[in-house]
């Protein structure tokens, strides 16, 4: 009896969590070359049963043959091109056009272009396809249905499981699908399990299975359960097996030796003694399964669905290219340049208004057998002259009141406060310094006042009136015949080592920003693509075709590895070639670090899919490192003003000791041979292969 069954299950029971049981002790047998109507209601576990069948879900006891072997083992085709499936939901790809759907199927099951084609025509003359070159997203809800369809049709399995393939087809149609599975089980052989909503459809089955609550109540033809329970229709006779069930519980309540073992269930054929599993019998044929859809052509499928999802996505090609472009354009325009166009009030007491009355101030200097006297006049408009005006542009007033008032209401930056006298004060000052009065001090003194409620800007004006002070300072003793550092204090900042004096603070910045954009660009990438993919459902059908995942994660890899190149490039160009950014090492290091970052991303996004089923959840994770790392990085503050206890987290992260090592290259010159090189490249490398081996680990737990 066993050559002559398609699927036998024996004892079956599939538990989701630890208690919840959705497959109970169920018993089946499909004959070869028959339709097999599975009949329940939504809930009792029909399509669970059919993804244990097709080796997709793995039971928790029991045993499963599919065509002579078990699913999932080397020799049973199964999961392969033996099988054809439809799933409950579409489960294709919306980008694909209705031949590329067939295409993309049929390369998996090892068929060749011209036989898609040819079987293109034959299904859309069945089942009224749509226009070979119309998108599956542009078409109704039905005419997926039937594209999935023609999907499982495709390739001529052996075995055929259809989840409601008929729900919501026109009559008339849904009748020439039924003439059409009679007609290849009878002339080809080939077996069906069909689940379907519509009861009295099953009666054209060959067989019938009718579940509850993960039961088989019973397997029978459609007319001896009809004649076994006097009914007109299968509706009513599920009804009448749904009540003996019941009082079947209840009587195994008081009594457990009472379960299934019903006179009347156990009239038809199931339930206990159909078919001995416990071992295979000896005479089974071990058949060995060509494989006719090698790796090869699988990945070409796979490879050509990703990159056609890719290039019909709009909002996908906007963020994978064009965000970080964005991004780059807005970090450099906007970030880490000196500000502009600061208000700074005026009150001059030693002269009038500067700018009105066009005073420069003036040193008059004198020769004499002593060496020479210099005398000031309006020395207050000469400092404020020395102060650049795309820093800070200067607002006159007569009172000092008034502009400290204006300074609290944030319409100023600073306040700049020459006494009367001032001039006078500080020549005095310079001349006679020893014997200096008190009130010549405080009269030869500039008063300033700043808001450093904004402190970035407080400490950019003070730096800046700085150095316009000492600008002024150098002039003067220029002018009076003195040595240009006799007012400098006594000490001597010379040339940077590394870096540039007064550089701008997007130079510290950038490396960080780069790695960080890099790694979060390509992981919201991948992410997005693989949990859709999953949702989708093409994921799990090209595995019952076959597919691995292994291959199917292949696949995104080579896909999104040239999305990461391109995205390297862009924003090498971007920076080095249209903002100029500096770089004093090789270029080549510099692109293979944001490469690897990328790489680096990239299996972060892998790993996130992994262990997240939902986008929410998926984006939860994601934005939640993403501030760390932005925060802790070095991006916006250096490491070394972190806390101790802290700044170990910070090394810990993959930007941070990366972004140290892009700005050794870009800034010191570093080569690749240098310690504070190579250790980011090492950081980025070791916490790639951490995230491989989790998401090896995640895929392994999963199955």
């Amino acid at each position: 009896m066993f050559e002559t069954q398609a699927i036998v299950l024996k004892n079956v029971t599939k538990y989701y969590g630890k208690k919840l049981k959705i497959l109970d002790e169920l018993n089946l047998s499909v004959p070869k070359g028959s339709i097999y109507g599975l009949l329940g209601a939504s809930g009792c576990g029909k399509t669970t049963l059919l993804s244990c069948i097709v080796g997709i879900r793995k039971i928790d006891s029991g045993d499963i043959w599919v065509l002579g072997g078990k699913p999932g083992n080397e020799n049973s085709g199964i999961p392969g091109s033996r099988v054809g499936f439809m799933p409950q939901d579409i489960s294709l790809v919306g980008e694909f056009s209705i031949i590329g759907a067939l295409y993309y199927f049929g390369r998996i099951n090892g068929m060749r272009d011209k036989e898609i084609e040819e079987r293109y025509v034959d299904l859309t003359e069945l089942l009224q396809l749509p226009p070979k070159h119309q998108l599956v997203k542009n078409v109704s809800g039905g005419q997926q249905r039937r594209i999935s369809f023609a999907a499982a049709l495709l390739h001529n399995p052996e075995l055929l499981i259809l989840d409601e393939p008929t729900v919501g087809l026109d009559p008339v149609l849904r009748d020439n699908i039924w003439k059409y599975l009679s007609k290849i089980t009878k002339e080809n052989g080939v077996t069906i399990v069909i689940t379907t909503h519509y009861i009295d459809e099953a009666k054209q089955a060959d067989k019938i299975g009718l579940m509850r609550f993960g039961k088989l109540l019973a397997q029978t033809t459609p007319n001896q359960l009809l004649d076994r329970f006097q009914c007109d229709n299968l509706e009513n006779a599920f009804l009448e097996l749904s009540k003996l069930q019941e009082e079947n519980r209840n009587v195994s309540e008081i009594d457990t030796n009472v379960n299934d073992n019903s006179e009347t269930i156990h009239e038809m054929e199931f339930m206990e003694g159909s078919i001995n599993l416990s071992t295979r019998p000896p005479n089974a044929p071990t058949r060995s399964i060509k494989n006719l859809s090698s790796t090869s052509r699988k990945l070409k499928a796979l490879i050509i669905k990703n990159i056609t999802q890719f290039l019909r996505h709009p909002g996908g090609i906007l963020f994978s290219i064009g965000f970080p472009i964005i991004q780059l354009l807005v970090f450099h325009y906007a970030f880490g340049h000196d500000p502009k166009d600061l208000l700074i009030g005026v009150v001059n007491h030693d002269s009038d208004n500067c700018d009105l009355a066009k005073i420069q101030g003036s040193v008059i200097y004198t020769h004499n057998d002593f060496g020479g006297i210099c005398d000031f006049v309006d020395l207050s408009c000469r400092f404020l002259h020395d102060i650049n005006d795309t820093t800070a542009k200067k607002v006159y007033y007569d009172y000092l009141p008034d502009v400290k008032e204006d300074l609290r209401k944030g319409k100023l930056s600073g306040i700049i406060y020459f006494s009367k006298n001032f001039t006078q004060a500080l020549q005095r000052r310079l001349e006679n310094f020893r014997y200096i009065e008190e009130d010549d001090i405080e009269t030869g003194e500039i008063k300033i006042w700043l808001d450093v409620a904004n402190r970035q800007i407080g400490l950019f004006l003070k730096n800046r009136l700085y150095d316009g002070y000492f600008k002024s300072m150098r002039n003067i003793m220029t002018e009076c015949h003195l040595p240009l550092k006799i007012m400098d204090i006594p000490l001597s900042f010379e040339n940077p080592i590394f870096g540039k004096k007064n550089d701008d603070y997007i130079n510290f910045s950038s490396p960080t920003f780069i790695l960080s954009l890099t790694f979060f660009v390509t992981t919201v990438m991948t992410t997005a693509i693989l949990i859709s993919d999953r949702h989708e459902g093409v994921w799990e059908r090209s595995i019952v075709q076959g597919v691995t995942t292994s291959e199917i994660l292949f696949s995104h890899f080579v896909v999104e590895v040239s999305i990461v190149i391109i995205q390297v490039l862009l924003i090498c160009l971007i920076s080095f070639a249209y903002f100029d950014l500096d770089c004093k090492g090789s270029l080549f290091t510099v692109v293979m670090m944001i490469f690897f970052m990328g790489l680096c991303g990239l299996f972060y996004g892998f790993l996130v899919s992994v262990y997240c089923n939902s986008h929410l959840f998926a984006d939860y994770i994601v934005t939640g490192s993403f501030y760390p790392i932005i925060l802790l990085g070095g991006f916006l503050w250096p490491i070394e003003g972190i806390p101790p206890i802290i700044k170990w987290l910070s090394y810990c992260l993959p930007t941070t000791v990366p972004g140290v090592s892009l700005r050794a290259i870009l800034v010191k010159g570093h080569s690749v041979n240098n310690p504070e090189v190579y250790i980011g490249f090492l950081v980025i490398s070791g916490w790639t292969i951490i995230m491989i081996l989790l998401c090896f680990y995640g895929l392994k737990r999963k199955s």
